[in-house]
């Protein structure tokens, strides 16, 4: 990304928190729940899925610029099996926004024509090949690595997303290696499990507290000594200091959240329904986007009362739009990476 294009991104956000007039700069925005693949630790090939129209789509992606939205990040289930994706990904670019994309990288070497149009792509790998293959379904890693070779032949600006499991905290290592070798940074995140995208079993596969608090003590060391780690220590130190894994997020109802989940960055259902972020699809009550429209259902979702949580990525979107420095540091460095 150019310089200037990033000064102009930092500058929204800024002029945006000084004038206290929040804007939905990131947007979650999942496509479908449909997936080709069935990870251990994920319901989204079980849940319902609803398809709206590529004109629905492209309306609320005109209403999202004209909110203000920056980014879209295109996710699932599997994105990529989208028969629409490409349509939307012009529509968003048209409007000025950046693109990205989430995706288990398996039908990446036959799409590379789309994949050059997004100006992020995030694939994911638990770790070396038993490791992901035993989460992610046999055979799986050899095509991932194959992605990740067409993305990196293609001088493509791709990130490696990673959940640490109880059976892959060995893997850290590995994975940092093979970021590193690709010239690309790689995020860390220990499992969730909200009943409703991550299924009844999820909670199982995650690490006991003391290997948990071993495996982001690691991760912060390697990050401070110059690892390629998309995330900054601070957010990871907000894992690492979490009191009770047990317990997902700090739930206060009737008091007023002061997360900028829902007012700066947002989650979008493939339904339509808007949440201040994934943890708390099943429990938020949503508008939708295209019954009540973009803007009453980003609004509505403004309001909650989740006060915190132990998830590395959403701690570190909370504190690039808290605007604290070192946050802001990883932000510009990693993520708003020059071209």
């Amino acid at each position: 990304m150019k310089n200037r294009d990033k000064l102009l991104i930092g500058s929204k956000i800024l002029a945006s928190k000084v004038t206290n007039r929040p804007r939905p700069f990131f947007v979650q925005y999942s496509l479908l729940n449909a997936c080709n693949a069935k990870c251990v630790y994920c319901n989204c090939p079980e849940r319902e899925d609803p398809r709206a129209s590529l004109e629905q789509h492209r309306s609320v992606l005109a209403e999202f610029a004209r909110l203000g939205a920056v980014r879209i990040k295109f996710l699932g289930g599997e994105p990529l099996l989208h028969r629409d994706l490409g349509a939307l990904v012009q529509e968003a670019k048209s409007h000025g926004m950046r693109t990205a994309v989430v995706t288990n990288g398996f039908l990446i070497p036959s799409r590379m024509d789309l994949m050059t149009q997004f100006d992020e792509v995030v694939i994911s790998i638990d770790g070396s090949e038993e490791a992901h293959d035993a989460q992610r379904g046999a055979g799986t890693w050899k095509k991932v690595m194959e992605a990740i070779d067409a993305c990196a032949a293609a001088k493509l600006d791709f990130f490696l997303s990673a959940v640490v499991t109880r059976d892959t905290t060995g893997e850290v290592d590995w994975l940092i290696d093979t970021a590193r070798r690709y010239g690309v940074s790689v995020n860390f995140q220990i499992p969730q499990f909200n009943p409703e995208m991550y299924g009844s079993g999820a909670r199982q596969w995650m690490p006991s507290p003391g290997e948990i608090r071993k495996l982001i003590g690691k991760i912060i060391a390697a990050k401070d000594a110059g690892a390629p780690v998309l995330f900054s220590s601070r957010s990871y130190g907000r894992t690492l200091q979490w009191e009770d894994y047990s317990k997902e997020r700090d739930e206060r109802p009737g008091q007023a959240s002061p997360c900028t989940a829902g007012k700066y960055f947002l989650q979008m259902e493939p339904n339509g329904d808007i949440y201040p972020c994934v943890l708390q699809i099943g429990t938020f009550q949503p508008k939708n986007a295209f019954r009540d429209g973009v803007e009453a259902a980003w609004r509505h979702a403004s309001s909650h009362s989740c006060f915190d949580c132990y998830n590395t990525w959403l701690n570190e979107n909370r504190g690039i739009f808290d605007l604290h420095p070192a946050i802001l540091r990883n932000f510009w460095s990693n993520y708003l990476r020059s071209s």
